[in-house]
């Protein structure tokens, strides 16, 4: 199996710390938890453990907690027997299985149920594990490690996370700094996401003005490593410096006014067309020059819909996009929120 070693770009101290620790552990046979805000890398950190393990060609299996339903989150984990419920037509292995003797990568551990946390709790002390609806235990053989960018002593103390499953997950703890706390690493970001956007995605490559590198180093960057691609993807499509600059600005007055600056690009603040492109799209849509003329009902369902996802969004971003605080402040359910997030495809972005 041929795994890739990791690209980390940076040189100042805070990621080359992180750096040195990953190395130092990545050959050692304990569980480790990786902290930290959403778009540090976190992931990439994994990968680097597993890259300098003995374990590196074996599989690296990355579940995402918070994307699957919870009715189906042990089922994923730990695979399921025929007959074990109903469409259960075969055998299936879970993550566990498929990691083998490789690693298996928790992401978003913070936001697992509390049912599934007692299961993992179990798993980890035992090293073995049942599938759904199976009498034989299976052996735990990969390396566990975990993400999350919550806080999870604040969890513990609100009785969302288990203290138990907390000090099984970390018996190394990695916390991977956020981008305004390594400002030095902006230009060697930029340079190296530039060269990718350019040979790997084929976009146009387009210099940035001196003012708009400048920003860069001023800016307080909340959505970290993630954001500032967005930002060059967006400036190596458009070109549009100005745009970017006048989001960036805005956000920088929130913060001066005391806001905590996780409120971005609203349309009403940058008047980015945003709104405008989607009311348009839906008046085009009910035209009846396209031969449908729709009732009003349906009309207020449309702009409903795109004024209830851009809440959504907000209230995600406002929460570091943490989906339990977000339910919470949005006063719906836990399963709710993730159902409306698949429905109007609402996703944070990867790098």
């Amino acid at each position: 199996m041929n795994f890739q070693e990791p690209v980390i770009i940076g040189t100042s101290p805070a990621i080359q710390k992180v750096l040195q620790i990953a190395r130092k552990v990545s050959s050692l046979d304990l569980n480790v938890l990786i902290t930290g805000e959403s778009g540090v890398g976190k992931e990439l950190i994994a990968r680097t453990l597993h890259y300098h393990s003995n374990r590196r060609n074996r599989p690296f299996v990355k579940v995402n907690s918070a994307a699957l339903p919870s009715e189906l989150l042990e089922s994923e984990l730990f695979g399921y027997e025929k007959g074990a419920f109903t469409g259960a037509d075969r055998t299936k292995s879970g993550k566990f299985e498929q990691a083998k003797e490789g690693a298996i990568f928790l992401d978003e551990i913070g936001e697992l149920p509390n049912y599934t946390q007692s299961k993992l709790l179990q798993v980890l002390q035992d090293r073995e594990y049942y599938r759904v609806g199976g009498h034989a235990p299976q052996e735990v053989k990969a390396r566990i490690i975990a993400a999350t960018n919550q806080d999870l002593d604040a969890e513990i103390t609100a009785n969302n996370f288990r203290a138990d499953l907390f000090y099984r997950l970390s018996t190394i703890s990695i916390h991977v700094p956020p981008l305004r706390e390594r400002k030095e690493d902006i230009l060697s970001l930029v340079e190296y996401f530039n060269n990718y956007l350019q040979e790997v995605k084929n976009l146009p490559k387009r210099d940035l003005p001196s003012d708009l590198i400048e920003l860069f180093h001023q800016y307080h960057w909340p959505g970290n490593v993630r954001e500032l691609v967005n930002y060059l993807q967006r400036h190596s499509v458009f070109g549009n410096s100005q745009e970017i600059k006048e989001a960036m600005q805005a956000n920088l007055n929130r913060a001066g006014n005391g806001n905590n600056g996780y409120l971005m690009d609203e349309p009403q603040q940058h008047n980015s067309g945003h709104d405008f492109i989607h009311d348009q799209e839906i008046i085009k849509n009910f035209d009846p020059d396209n031969g449908h003329f729709p009732s009003l009902k349906e009309v207020r369902d449309q702009v409903v819909k795109r004024v209830e996802k851009n809440i959504i969004e907000k209230v995600l971003l406002d929460s570091n996009w943490n989906r339990k605080v977000a339910a919470r402040t949005l006063k719906i359910s836990y399963r709710a929120l993730l159902y409306k997030m698949k429905d109007m495809d609402i996703h944070q972005s990867r790098r």
